[in-house]
């Protein structure tokens, strides 16, 4: 018997339902299609937009660590009627289109949080949020803590960053949790080698770039290494300063003064690498200081930059893995921008604005191998044998 003023188990039902429904991450626009098999998509599952069909399949493979065959050549058609014709070309399909498997264990998370009682508006305030943007977020956190680690070494070799097995970000917060000693003496070389060290790390610890082989992961590599390596340096320098570049331990590059100076303020040393330090400030520093990049729009523009399908010599495989996942990472970036300034023209304009620094990062990352190579030949300095071998190595696999 129902009495008056109590809900019935049904609208009881209703609620709950409309409540899960109301704290979904994302909803597609009306009509699209699942990137998979081209159905009807739910929403945004891993990344892009698919059916729920696809979404379990997926889910299911990862948490269970399937594996299929083809029985055909391995390029079967997946579409809405012949999506369960192959496990294998579906699955494969799946990751060609950009489904993500790390963001599996953020979903995990979120369901231990919410079975271990938290409020429901912390809960709503995790599932609005789009988790590879929580997994980059992660990662930058992770690479601070192994810049600054005295137990990360700089690498010797790209041989020895991509073939090592150790996964350094995976222990971030615990072997590599010691701090270096604050009179540790560096400098610019000590510290491009630190970052391009890290760097390597950090790229390791994606998915889509453990699915490369050796040589795609090579060439890759060498051809964003030091577009992120100016980029970091830039963001990374306190916000109070844009006359210099500053580094973890105080060591500082300034642009007026052709000298750097370590964060004793006693050791005063000239490089011939000036010029590339007053590139950085003015042409990353400074516009990023004056648009007031956020940390999130950080980390999306440094994996966009990363994730380029414009490397020369890559496999087909690869370029299809990494144009994938450049457009979940767009994708992210603009529903973030859409969700933050609801003015959709606003939105676009920033989106652009945000894109555009590409051309300069990369711009100021040419001049440093440039000035690199340039010092190793006429012996003015000598540079860290990691970071003039990916310096050397550019032009065999890219262009700018």
């Amino acid at each position: 018997m129902i009495t008056f003023g109590e809900p019935s188990p049904d609208t009881s039902s209703y609620t709950r339902q409309k409540h899960k429904d109301s704290i979904k991450k994302f909803t597609p626009v009306s009509g699209e299609l699942c990137c998979v098999c081209g159905d009807t998509a739910s929403g945004i599952h891993y990344s892009v937009a698919a059916c729920n069909g696809c979404k379990t399949f997926f889910r299911r493979v990862v948490l269970e660590n399937r594996t299929y065959s083809c029985k055909n050549n391995g390029d079967c058609i997946i579409d809405k009627s012949m999506r369960c014709s192959c496990r294998h070309c579906r699955y494969k399909k799946c990751i060609v289109a950009g489904m993500d498997r790390a963001e599996l264990s953020m979903e995990r998370r979120r369901k231990r949080k919410k079975m271990n009682g938290m409020a429901d508006e912390d809960i709503q305030e995790i599932e609005v949020k789009d988790p590879l943007i929580e997994l980059l977020l992660d990662k930058e956190t992770r690479y601070q803590s192994l810049l600054i680690s005295s137990e990360m070494k700089i690498h010797t070799t790209l041989h020895e960053a991509l073939n090592n097995g150790q996964k350094a970000f995976d222990e971030a917060y615990t072997k590599f949790a010691k701090r270096m000693d604050p009179k540790y003496p560096t400098n610019f070389s000590f510290w491009r080698a630190k970052i391009l060290s890290v760097l390597a790390e950090w790229a390791k610890s994606f998915e889509v770039f453990s699915r490369l082989d050796r040589d795609d992961q090579k060439r890759l590599f060498i051809h964003t290494a030091f577009s992120n390596l100016v980029l970091a340096e830039a963001f990374h320098t306190p916000e109070k300063y844009t006359d210099r570049v500053v580094f973890p331990d105080g060591l500082c590059g300034f642009r007026n003064v052709a000298q750097t100076v370590a964060s004793d303020a006693v050791a005063n040393r000239t490089f011939g690498l000036t010029p590339t330090v007053v590139a950085v400030i003015n042409d990353i520093l400074v516009p990023i200081r004056r648009m007031r990049l956020t940390r999130i729009e950080y980390v999306l523009l440094q994996a966009i930059i990363f994730y380029d399908p414009d490397c020369l010599s890559l496999t087909n495989h690869a370029t299809q893995l990494i144009a994938a996942k450049r457009r979940r990472l767009l994708d992210s970036l603009q529903r973030y921008l859409r969700q933050q300034l609801k003015d959709p023209i606003e939105a676009s304009t920033r989106y652009a604005e945000i894109l555009l620094r590409i051309c300069n990062v990369q711009k100021v990352a040419a001049f440093k191998r440039e000035t690199l190579c340039t010092i190793e030949t006429f012996e003015l300095m000598q540079p860290h044998p990691f970071t003039m071998e990916i310096s050397r190595s550019y032009p065999d696999f890219s262009y700018f």
